[in-house]
């Protein structure tokens, strides 16, 4: 019986740690996430061996060190490649595992434990934030008259484009007949919307320019619709899901398509009168404002676009407390996982953490807002709140983890970002 007993509580304390069976890889295997627990469980929970610890900081500065020159320090991601972005996954992981374990250990003043979350719609944002039903209809109208403004709309077309041609530049000398035909049509988009852009004559402006002349016998030449773009577009997407090194621009492309399905029909020529070009700019605005719902990937993108001149999705780690009275005041905590510790790559991190903790400063400013519904024009209005207190209190924290950073504080556009070093506890 006593025997019994030793054993029970020798696995409990070791429940973290499994060995493979015969046949696998070897050594220790590091379940992809702890699952979520309540923090009466949390509390109770028994950090792991100092065996796991040993054996997940080997494996960690393994991941690492085969992770580096192969993490664009600009950007955060890995390149081009699903090796690459599978090794970089199980490094964020294992990263995000010890680190929570690591807290259970040493009770210090460390973040609540986070989990992994792509920010790639609104809605995954308000789960986020805790945002009701309700009120994600006044983040919707909030957003998407300033989101789906003409050039808005297509600088944000240019910059899926641009950043998709960058990626397949990166690529090796011997790109598969999908990339290349990817390449093809991406140039032959990115040369349509710059035949049509409102740049021809620089010096002039658009509302000076008189309308372009024609002799009475010469016919109109064809309008040039959204519906060419939505076309190549669709012929982009299918080549793209052909190679699986560019299967994440596949997605932002197909987000994409689901704007162009509603302006298909709108001109996009800009070689016609300044109040001709006008009507269709705002005939862009309104369409994209009525048909792009909340869980929409393609608004989500514009709004990215909108904030920070970029399109990509951001991948963080992301834990939330909530207070106050009837839970209204919120703290988040974003986290994020270095695979280097040099200055460039901590830089990269802060900024990327910083556009993760404006897209929710810019989104709860957003849900709490008023929509007037008795106004004359018998449209939704939506009205800032002016009491403070009604809205409760956004706190926003930003802490990256590296394995040879020196600890610090970093203040970037207003924010206060920690940088921690992952070491044994």
């Amino acid at each position: 019986m006593e025997c019994r007993t030793k054993l029970g509580s020798l696995l409990r304390a070791n429940a973290a740690l499994r060995v493979l069976p015969p046949g696998s890889h070897r050594g220790i295997h590091f379940p992809p996430g702890v699952p979520a627990s309540s923090d009466d469980e949390e509390q109770d929970r028994r950090p792991p061996s100092r065996r796991w610890f040993h054996a997940a900081y080997a494996r960690l500065l393994r991941h690492a060190g085969s992770l580096t020159g192969v993490v664009d320090p600009a950007t955060g991601t890995p390149a081009a490649c699903p090796h690459a972005a599978a090794r970089a996954a199980r490094f964020d992981a294992l990263a995000a595992d010890f680190v929570a374990a690591a807290a259970t250990a040493s009770r210090g003043h460390l973040p609540p434990r986070t989990k992994a979350t792509a920010l790639s719609s609104l809605t995954r944002v308000c789960d986020v934030l805790g945002v009701s039903a309700q009120r994600r209809k006044c983040v919707r109208l909030t957003v998407c008259p300033q989101v789906t403004q003409h050039h808005v709309w297509r600088g944000a077309l240019e910059a899926v484009l641009g950043d998709l041609q960058a990626d397949m530049a990166s690529l090796d000398n011997t790109p598969s007949p999908a990339a290349q035909m990817a390449e093809q049509i991406a140039s032959a988009c990115t040369q349509f919307l710059l035949d049509t852009a409102d740049a021809a004559t620089p010096s002039t402006p658009s509302w000076m320019r008189p309308a372009p002349f024609r002799k009475p016998s010469e016919p109109p030449p064809p309008a040039k619709k959204w519906q060419e773009v939505l076309d190549m577009f669709g012929d982009l997407a299918r080549t793209l899901e052909a190679d699986g090194r560019l299967a994440g621009h596949a997605e932002k492309v197909e987000a994409m398509k689901e704007g162009l399905y509603q302006i298909c029909d709108v001109v996009i020529e800009r070689d016609i009168a300044f109040k001709e070009a006008r009507r269709q700019d705002c005939l862009v605005q309104r369409k994209l404002s009525r048909t792009l719902g909340h869980s929409s990937r393609c608004l989500y993108t514009l709004l990215l676009f909108y904030l920070y001149g970029t399109v990509r999705d951001i991948e963080v780690h992301v834990g939330k407390c909530v207070s106050g009275k009837g839970g209204r005041d919120v703290a988040v905590h974003a986290a994020k996982f270095l695979t280097g510790g040099d200055e460039v790559v901590v830089r990269s991190g802060v900024k990327e953490l910083s556009r993760a903790l404006g897209v929710f400063r810019f989104v709860w400013e957003a849900a709490n807002t008023d929509i007037d519904a008795g106004n004359d024009s018998g449209k939704d209005v939506v009205v800032k709140k002016k009491n403070e207190d009604a809205k409760g209190v956004l706190e926003l924290q930003g802490h990256l983890w590296g394995i040879g950073v020196e600890e610090k504080t970093v203040t970037y556009r207003g924010d206060v970002f920690h940088v921690h070093q992952i070491q044994l506890p």
